[in-house]
């Protein structure tokens, strides 16, 4: 299962890292998208995207779009914005092929998860207000984080879903929530204040995200 196309997008993933703690910007701008393109090349490589991993490969795609959007130039914000929230409708799509489980746990589950976009939001509304046409802005933000929040939501549910087995779960779980944790760093520092080495941190934490919710997907889907 781990071809070189893996080890690849961990090198690259490493060149990241350093690059944006050390301030290596021509570095960053080749190891950033390079890392999501041999992630791309891996889970092509060892599932076809057969089945359902079709939209964790296509998730993969858009999210390679999006960190493309966001070095180039902050007016392409909005554009990465609008490419993480159709990777992230793809993340859902892959998630939920089959109806969710309605119990008590996945209820506590949603409620959690509510709770914690909620407050993330409510702490980024007056950052995001004062960037032009802030209203619009807001809303379009608002609609991501929603959608986040459903990505997360059923990545998390996949623990109480009798066909996904253990490991898979809890790395698509873990994922999502350090893709969560990514996203919610990015806001703060961008919307309330400079966290140091915070673009550190985002991309970190976004590169284990993406890893841990394709390589569980892998594992799911493959039947491991």
């Amino acid at each position: 299962m781990l071809t070189w196309s893996f080890f690849a997008a961990i090198a690259f993933a490493f060149l990241d890292w350093a690059s944006t703690w050390k301030g290596w910007k021509i570095r960053l701008y080749i190891a950033k998208p390079a890392t999501l393109l041999f992630l791309i090349i891996w889970t092509y490589q060892v599932t076809q995207w057969q089945g359902g991993m079709i939209w964790f490969g296509v998730a993969l795609v858009f999210s390679l779009l999006g960190d493309i959007a966001l070095m180039l130039n902050p007016r392409y914000f909005m554009v990465g914005l609008a490419s993480f929230l159709l990777a992230h409708l793809s993340f859902l799509i892959g998630f939920n092929l089959q109806p969710p489980p309605l119990t008590i746990g996945t209820i506590l589950m949603a409620i959690l998860v509510g709770i914690s976009v909620a407050r993330v939001l409510r702490t980024l509304k007056p950052g995001l207000l004062k960037v032009p046409r802030g209203k619009r802005f807001l809303a379009a933000v608002v609609a991501y984080g929603l959608t986040l929040a459903l990505m997360v939501f059923s990545a998390l549910i996949t623990n109480f879903r009798t066909d996904w087995g253990v490991l898979s779960a809890a790395l698509c779980a873990t994922g999502a929530i350090l893709f969560y944790i990514s996203d919610t760093l990015l806001g703060y520092d961008r919307f309330v204040v400079k966290v140091k080495y915070g673009q550190s941190y985002v991309h970190l934490t976004y590169h284990l995200g993406q890893i841990g919710l394709v390589t569980g997907a892998m594992l799911h889907f493959l039947n491991y």
